[in-house]
C-alpha cells in the first residue's frame, strides 16, 4: 500500500513520517517504453508508405500496358464479332444447303409413295416441317394404300387423315381427301 503525507513540509519533518521521492532511474522505465513505441510505430508507418507507393508504382505499370494493349484488344474484339458473324452466315448457307437437297429427296419420296389413281391438288409444308397434303383419289382404299406408303417411307412420320369425303369426278365417284405428317429430317450425307 502506498502511503502519502499531506501534511505541509515542517509538521513532516516533527512526525517524522515517510517521504516520497523519485530517483532519476525511476523515470527510465517509462520514457524507455514511450521511445520504443514511438520507434514501432515509425517503423510501421515507414513500412507502409514504402509499400504504398510499391503499389502505385505497380498500378502504373499496369495501367501503361493496358494503355499499350488497347489497339490490340480492340482489333481482337473486331475480329471476333466479324467471325459470329460469318459463323452466323455459314449457318444460314448450311441450312439453305440441307433444305435444298431435302426438297429433292422428298419430291422424289411423295412421287414414289402415290399409289395408282390418286391425283394431289396441293402439297404444303410450314415452318415446323408439318407436310399437308389434299388430293383426290378413287376410293378410300387408294387414300388407304398412300398413308400406308408414306408410313413406311423415312422421310415421313406420324401420317393422319384429316377428312376424307366422297365427291364425283364427271360421272365416277371419287374421294377428296387430306393428309398431314411430318417431315422427318434430312440425315447429312457420310
Amino acid at each position: 500500500m502506498i502511503r502519502i503525507n499531506l501534511l505541509p513540509g515542517e509538521e513532516r519533518k516533527h512526525r517524522g513520517g515517510p517521504s516520497v521521492s523519485f530517483k532519476t532511474g525511476d523515470w527510465m522505465l517509462p520514457i524507455g517504453i514511450l521511445a520504443a513505441a514511438v520507434v514501432i510505430m515509425g517503423g510501421t508507418w515507414l513500412s507502409q508508405r514504402t509499400r504504398a507507393s510499391q503499389l502505385e508504382r505497380s498500378i502504373a505499370d499496369v495501367d501503361a500496358q493496358a494503355r499499350a494493349l488497347a489497339p490490340q484488344i480492340e482489333r481482337v474484339n473486331r475480329l471476333a464479332q466479324e467471325r459470329a458473324e460469318l459463323d452466323l452466315r455459314l449457318g444460314i448457307i448450311n441450312k439453305l444447303e440441307r433444305g435444298r437437297t431435302q426438297t429433292v429427296r422428298l419430291m422424289d419420296d411423295l412421287a414414289r409413295s402415290l399409289p395408282d389413281h390418286v391425283w394431289l391438288t396441293s402439297a404444303t409444308q410450314d415452318a415446323a416441317n408439318n407436310l399437308t397434303l389434299e388430293g383426290t383419289a378413287m376410293s378410300n382404299l387408294v387414300v388407304s394404300d398412300l398413308m400406308t406408303h408414306l408410313d413406311r417411307s423415312p422421310m415421313f412420320a406420324d401420317v393422319e387423315l384429316e377428312y376424307a369425303e366422297r365427291t364425283s369426278i364427271g360421272d365416277k365417284g371419287a374421294v377428296k381427301f387430306r393428309l398431314r405428317c411430318r417431315v422427318t429430317p434430312d440425315e447429312p450425307a457420310q
